[in-house]
């Protein structure tokens, strides 16, 4: 008797999922590689915070780490390395003590329309070829597999 694999029962490039992994990786590898080659040692996990904060600065350490989907230790350990690159400064909080917020430097405003001045033609090459329609078409399904996850995630053991 042939034992079958779960992984022999379909083939991978046929599940979105492993497009959107291929995606993620190679357009936070392209970002990687223009901040650097223009002197700026910015990851794209950094780059993802500083969209957050450039859109509404003096976040919290679980605002921020709720919106990238990313577990608290891993943005603490983030947030300490944009500290000692004083792109941001973590703050007290003026209505709770006890929690601490996080403020973008003016080294850390000012990265930003440089940083998307280098990223513009990354996210072009990603979207040749895809029209205006097909683009609306991706993002709305791709929120919708994202907002279906995250229900599941919120729901365990249903």
């Amino acid at each position: 008797m042939q034992i079958m694999y779960i992984a022999d029962m379909f083939d991978p490039a046929d599940i979105a999922l492993h497009w959107v992994n291929r995606l993620s990786f190679l357009s936070r590898r392209a970002l990687m590689d223009v901040f650097h080659q223009a002197g700026h040692k910015i990851s794209a996990e950094e780059w993802a915070v500083l969209l957050m904060l450039w859109k509404s600065d003096g976040q919290g350490p679980g605002e921020i780490s709720a919106q990238s989907m990313r577990d608290a230790t891993t943005v603490t350990r983030l947030v300490d390395g944009m500290v000692r690159k004083g792109v941001v400064t973590r703050r007290e909080s003026k209505k709770d003590r006890r929690r601490s917020e996080i403020w973008l430097t003016e080294m850390g405003r000012a990265l930003q329309p440089e940083l998307i001045a280098l990223a513009m033609p990354v996210i072009g090459i990603s979207l040749t070829g895809i029209s205006a329609s097909d683009m609306e078409v991706a993002l709305r399904v791709l929120k919708q597999m994202t907002q279906n996850l995250q229900e599941a995630a919120d729901k365990p053991g249903e």
